[in-house]
């Protein structure tokens, strides 16, 4: 995971692997905050991840309504559910 801030909110990236024998899905929510009351939330859909494969997805989390973005954004991982296909 990686969180850059930007002057409308925190860049967000986050990766999966994909470590089981068939196509998974991955449900991640995360927050972003710096600690003094600045927090922000999203959540990540990383679909039909083929095994073995990486998927990355990048979102910008926060917006400029809610003051300047952490210099020094700190990424906590709420859920992290990965769904694995059935056959």
């Amino acid at each position: 995971m990686r969180a850059t801030p930007e002057s409308n909110g925190v860049r967000t990236e986050i990766e999966v692997a994909n470590t089981y024998e068939r196509d998974a899905t991955y449900s991640v929510q995360i927050s972003i905050a710096d600690g003094e009351g600045w927090t922000a939330h999203n959540r990540f859909w990383l679909q039909d991840v083929p095994p073995g494969e990486t998927r990355r997805k990048t979102a910008v989390i926060g917006s400029e309504d809610m003051g300047p973005a952490p210099r020094i954004p700190k990424i906590y991982v709420d859920e992290f559910t990965p769904i694995a296909e059935r056959k």
